[in-house]
């Protein structure tokens, strides 16, 4: 019953949920055609998903350690989500997040040499299904001053959670302002922009 806009905001979140866990679970979601949904696929898919996410909650109630992975994709989506609204052109939580996701699979192949082969078959995939979110150079300063005041940052550090492969996550990285602009550059080099 969901709008496709909404059905695609949740997936991103299950694109994450995949990323963070391991690669059986990545490729499902990354092989399933959400532009024409097989539904009792994507109910197993979802299943799946929740379960991902059901276990961190369980073993990280107070987000002191593992549940701060379920962050991927959100220090940079959320600071697109702001430029959006500040354009008075809002997007759903869950396309920033893919959106997010690809900066961030840019950051973990700088920080960690995370796979280019898959940083690929991610901006493939969100670039299909989401589009691209245009941003320029003129909106890194704008991107850069919401990313300093994210949750996640302690005593004036960036801290992301990033990739050193699937399912392999790294929470607390300490990101630079160079690096974060190199990851918009790289971003728009991908999405054609």
């Amino acid at each position: 019953t969901l709008s496709k806009e909404h059905l695609l905001s949740g997936f991103a979140e299950m694109l994450k949920h995949g990323l963070i866990s391991n690669v059986e679970s990545y490729n499902k979601l990354i092989a399933f055609d959400i532009s024409n949904p097989d539904y009792d696929q994507l109910l197993h898919l979802v299943a799946d998903s929740v379960s991902i996410k059901e276990n961190i909650v369980e073993e990280d109630p107070l987000e002191k350690g593992i549940r701060k992975y379920l962050n991927l994709g959100h220090t940079t989506g959320h600071a697109i989500e702001s430029l959006a609204m500040k354009r008075n052109t809002p997007v759903q939580h869950g396309y920033a997040v893919a959106w997010g996701l690809a900066c961030e699979a840019i950051l973990s192949y700088m920080k960690f040499g995370f796979s280019q082969p898959e940083i690929h078959r991610l901006v493939d995939y969100v670039k299909a299904n989401y589009g691209a979110f245009p941003i320029s150079c003129d909106d890194y300063a704008y991107l850069y001053e919401k990313i300093t005041h994210d949750k996640k940052n302690v005593s004036g550090r960036i801290n992301y959670t990033l990739l050193k492969a699937i399912g392999e996550v790294e929470i607390n990285v300490s990101v630079t302002k160079e690096e974060i602009e190199s990851s918009f550059d790289l971003y728009r080099d991908l999405f054609g922009l």
